[in-house]
């Protein structure tokens, strides 16, 4: 069974990912994350085995074209989507890692990631909310074409946040929230 996870960064997908590993699946994590340069080798493993479950986050491939992703979907034997509620704490939970990111270290993307104790400016949010929502986008292009089982981290999944949690204190609020899949 080839099972792909269709989400938006910082929507508990890597909970899933792991939930899947600890029932034997081969994981490949980020299909399309190229930081080890091993893009393509990951995607020949989801192509060639079975028993393996890999995260698609579309906007880490840059190209306008939806082509990609539907041709991954269809390699698929279970596609699940992923989606968080919370835009505004999804918003904050992605600046924090990006302003802790490394390309030699991944801890900022993990839940044992380091405490930030910085600010996070209004631009910072403005500027992460214009990535995750172009992401979002994406994913709603390709459930309508793929459409799915849906699961959202607060409904659907136990509350477990990090340990070293952000307290964001500003009032920086999204324009909008996140349309949710299915609805």
């Amino acid at each position: 069974m080839k099972t792909l996870i269709i989400g938006n960064f910082r929507t508990g997908s890597w909970y899933l990912h792991k939930s899947y590993e600890a029932k034997g699946f081969m994981g490949l994590g980020e299909l399309l994350s190229n930081l080890d340069n091993d893009a393509e080798n990951k995607i020949n493993k989801f192509k060639q085995r079975s028993n393996v479950v890999a995260k698609l986050h579309p906007s880490q491939l840059i190209t306008d074209s939806p082509n990609t992703y539907y041709r991954l979907c269809e390699l698929a034997d279970e596609i699940i989507y992923i989606q968080r509620q919370d835009t505004r704490q999804q918003v904050i939970s992605f600046a924090v890692a990006k302003q802790q990111f490394d390309k030699l270290d991944k801890q900022p993307w993990l839940r044992n990631r380091k405490v930030f104790n910085n600010n996070l400016s209004d631009e910072i949010l403005d500027d992460v909310f214009k990535r995750l929502d172009k992401n979002n986008r994406l994913i709603q292009k390709i459930y309508d074409k793929f459409p799915s089982k849906v699961i959202t981290l607060e409904k659907d999944l136990p509350y477990d946040p990090y340990p070293h949690k952000y307290n964001y204190t500003g009032n920086w609020q999204p324009p909008y929230n996140f349309k949710m899949l299915g609805e």
